[in-house]
């Protein structure tokens, strides 16, 4: 074998263990701010087995070079089993996944054979090297604002180290409850046939203001959590159009954001409890995160958003969900159920008072789960019926963390807030806004409130920017001065010709 053959046999092997966390970061160039040191650890570690491997082979036999060739061709194929997969079925009713587990051995090894040839080393180099530079192209210009998330840590504690508390009395505590996806009860009898006693009673017997029908401040959660921390609308209608998430949630919760300065102010600690999807743990030290206990270092290893968005269409990640101990994969997205166990075993975190506890529980957002909130994939998204059951869910822990406060923390204010509604049907992604209908609006921006403690009446009649403030103001005894307005804006995602835009929407 030449010396030049080992040379590229060596950036082939390489470049087929590195190319699909290279191509993960392209796709997701917008949303850099999700992506952890985890995730940049574990691409390191995985392409470094595979340099070790060819290292090893320079000392046993060169045709083992050939064999690393194949696991590096069935490493880098093995990302797409679910994509195979899925197209598979177009052509074959039912399980496909040993098929695709063939197919992908049969063209791993095909292409290991066929690595001998100079012609066929240099028409892989093309393929990858052109999908590699057009992901670093999308990877330039988001640069900037990832280092700038991404290191600017200290600066954020310094500056935010500064702020003055106004008191020093400790004030109930309050629990800030965001059930992501959660519709207003008269959407969740428009669509889901919700009776009127599990969406309103319940809560009304327990103490609860809860509104039929409330608009939320957006209709994307990074814009309407974004507004929780910012107190404010951090976009309208007269905003210049913007090109990325890094100044909407999660990004926002590491630069100082006014909710954070707000608390402190007035003696608050701020508590958070993120899933999975949210950004998990804020590296700001201004906040006490709470995870659930894993039972695995591999449970742990998948509570990283990047991590297991990476993996999750992939055989690896198939395989491992399978065979090793892992019973809850969505374990994180269950925020008030790890608040609920940490309130039992660690209740000194809020028995003296003075604590802001935010969960952001993912729930009923897909993947859909039973009443009793094991996942369930019953239904196929957007289902009726899947979204019914994940809301009984949802209510179920709620009440359950609910009766456990009120019981150990009868002045504690509780809120119970969407992010926003949900969406009746499959939107096209190339649809504009004027071209949605009247009810799709409706649904999407109708958001669940229920408030008890000080002022419920009137809180639960607000928004994220004015609940929190409007909370504390009646806790400290301060009158509200102006008159509040709730405003309510329609947003887009990346994939859509409107992302950047925000338009008004009249609240019903």
């Amino acid at each position: 074998m030449k010396q030049d053959s080992s040379q590229q046999f060596f950036l082939l092997i390489v470049l087929l263990s590195v190319t699909p966390f290279i191509f993960f970061l392209g796709k997701n160039f917008l949303l850099t701010e999700f992506f952890s040191t985890k995730y940049f650890w574990l691409a390191v570690i995985y392409c470094f087995s595979f340099v070790f491997l060819y290292v090893c082979s320079k000392f046993l036999s060169k045709k083992i070079v050939i064999f690393i060739l194949f696991c590096a061709y069935f490493s880098f194929l093995q990302f797409y089993f679910f994509d195979i997969q899925q197209f598979l079925k177009i052509y074959k009713d039912g399980s496909t996944r040993f098929y695709v587990l063939f197919f992908i051995i049969f063209i791993s090894f095909i292409a290991a054979i066929s690595s001998r040839s100079l012609i066929f080393r240099n028409f892989v180099f093309i393929l990858l090297f052109l999908n590699l530079a057009i992901s670093v192209y999308n990877l330039i210009p988001a640069t900037k604002n990832f280092l700038q998330t991404f290191f600017n840590t200290t600066n954020v504690i310094d500056d935010s180290s500064g702020t003055k508390n106004l008191t020093s009395v400790k004030y109930p505590n309050i629990f800030y409850i965001v059930p992501d996806g959660l519709t207003s009860p008269k959407i969740l009898k428009d669509y889901s046939d919700i009776d009127y006693k599990d969406s309103i009673k319940n809560f009304e017997e327990k103490g609860f203001s809860v509104p039929k029908h409330n608009y939320s401040s957006y209709n994307a959660t990074y814009l309407s959590l974004a507004a929780l921390f910012k107190m404010d609308y951090p976009v309208t209608e007269k905003s210049t159009i913007y090109k990325n998430r890094s100044n909407f949630y999660p990004s926002i919760r590491e630069k100082n954001p006014k909710l954070l300065q707000f608390l402190k102010a007035n003696n608050y600690e701020f508590v958070i409890v993120p899933p999975l999807w949210g950004g998990g743990c804020p590296k700001s030290r201004e906040y006490r995160c709470l995870t659930p206990k894993p039972n695995s270092y591999y449970e742990k290893f998948f509570q990283d958003y990047a991590v297991k968005t990476f993996f999750q269409n992939s055989l690896i990640s198939r395989v491992l969900s399978r065979y090793l101990p892992y019973k809850d994969k969505n374990k994180m997205d269950d925020a008030t159920n790890t608040v609920l166990d940490k309130m039992k075993t660690n209740p000194e975190i809020w028995s003296d008072g003075g604590v802001f506890t935010m969960m952001h529980m993912f729930i009923p957002h897909t993947p859909y789960r039973k009443e009793d909130c094991s996942l369930t994939d019953r239904y196929e998204a957007p289902s009726k019926e899947g979204y019914k059951s994940s809301v009984y869910c949802t209510f179920n822990r709620i009440h359950e963390l609910s009766d456990f406060i009120i019981k150990n923390f009868p002045n504690a204010s509780i809120v119970v807030q969407s992010d926003h509604g949900v969406y009746p049907k499959i939107i096209p992604k190339k649809k504009k806004f004027v071209e949605f209908s009247n009810s799709s609006i409706d649904h999407r921006m109708g958001a669940f409130n229920a408030v008890r403690g000080c002022g419920s009446n009137q809180a639960a009649k607000l928004n994220q920017v004015n609940i929190v403030k409007n909370i504390i103001e009646c806790l400290i005894g301060s009158k509200q001065t102006n008159p509040i307005e709730n405003k309510s804006y329609f947003g887009f995602y990346e994939t859509t010709p409107e992302f950047g835009k925000v338009f008004r929407v009249p609240r019903k």
